[in-house]
């Protein structure tokens, strides 16, 4: 998981994208090498007589096209969080779903949360409200999100003086 900060004269942004090692022709490329060496397995045995192995082979590639899918359904997956000087908003895009949450970043507040037997957490919480963030990162990505958070949601915030 990565997460990038770009900041410009009006907003703060911070955005985490899923890391992939392989491109989508990279892994077409993987499916195909893999369905052509089964292939000629599956073919080789089934003339010598082994003809059961042709089912399992195409379930193999059958499950093998369809996890490469998912993983597909997920590269322009993402979680963006934008602080302006009234608004902080937290975008998430999951597969075709996409959320919005806006909250006013004077009344936000940052908790993590470590559930028993659970991943830590990292929310933000306001007037009733809670959003997750971070849900990709490590727990030390989330310590050091949360602090770049906390610092940059405490320079708006007024000093108050007695």
């Amino acid at each position: 998981m990565s997460v990038v900060a770009a900041r410009t004269a009006t907003a703060q942004t911070w955005e985490a994208r899923r890391d992939y090692s392989l491109s989508v022709s990279e892994r077409k490329w993987v499916f195909l090498a893999t369905a052509t060496w089964l292939a000629a397995i599956a073919i080789t045995f089934s003339y010598f007589g082994a003809w059961p192995i042709l089912p399992f082979t195409g379930l193999e590639l059958a499950l093998l096209w369809w996890a490469l899918r998912q993983i597909d359904a997920t590269t322009e997956d993402f979680e963006r969080i934008t602080l302006e000087a009234e608004l902080l908003t937290i975008e998430t895009r999951r597969g075709t779903l996409l959320q919005r949450h806006a909250f006013h970043p004077y009344w936000a507040q940052l908790q993590f949360d470590q559930p028993p037997g659970q991943q830590q957490r990292l929310l933000i919480r306001s007037h009733g409200k809670e959003v997750e963030v971070g849900r990709w990162l490590s727990e030390e990505q989330k310590r050091a999100l949360g602090n770049e958070l906390k610092k940059n949601l405490g320079a708006l915030r007024p000093e108050r003086t007695l």
